[in-house]
């Protein structure tokens, strides 16, 4: 095991020169489909930055439905590719914590608005943060209940803060904010 990765075994892939086993495990990405040494050379090649390999342990049940659901994603997605994108996700969700990072999205709602004096105090709020709301759209879902979307853009802590209080408003039923980074440090 190796002392800077308890977790497991990590292997530099140099991109000039792939091993042999690396070029023949490179496209073993759904389990236990081989392809060509050709095909495996190409996936190793296909970025120019040096790759790094790396075990993970997971239950069986699991690696099968994830290679399913990366099968269903088409695009010629495989396990590393889907396992890539996983990690870019999970570093742009600590990222959008930064109190200065950059963020867009979109704040969902559902609201019943007979609710008091919901609909003024929706107003109110969103008024007062006009620089990071770009566009709304309002749907009447029936008599009592409204869908509204709003997208929002800028310093993650002021947006994060908007959602916070529109869906902290009795009357809110459901809401959720969905925000990514403006794509600046997603070159990876």
């Amino acid at each position: 095991m190796d002392a800077a990765h308890p977790e497991g075994h990590t292997e530099r892939i140099n991109n000039a020169e792939p091993a042999d086993h690396t070029r023949a495990s490179a496209c073993d990405d759904f389990a236990g489909q081989a392809c060509s040494s050709d095909q495996a050379g190409a996936a190793v090649h296909a970025s120019s930055a040096d790759l790094v390999r790396f075990s993970v342990a997971v239950p069986e049940d699991l690696l099968a439905a994830f290679d399913e659901q990366t099968a269903r994603r088409g695009t010629g997605a495989n396990r590393s590719e889907a396992i890539r994108d996983l990690m870019r996700a999970a570093l742009v969700k600590d990222e959008l914590r930064t109190p200065t990072a950059q963020v867009i999205g979109s704040l969902t709602m559902i609201y019943d608005h007979h609710t008091g004096d919901l609909t003024r105090q929706l107003d109110e709020i969103q008024h007062d943060y006009t620089a990071e709301i770009v566009s709304t759209m309002h749907v009447h879902l029936d008599h009592h209940n409204c869908l509204e979307i709003l997208a929002v853009r800028g310093r993650g802590e002021r947006v994060y803060e908007l959602a916070d209080k529109l869906l902290g408003l009795r009357g809110v039923h459901h809401g959720e904010l969905t925000c990514a980074a403006t794509g600046a440090s997603l070159e990876r």
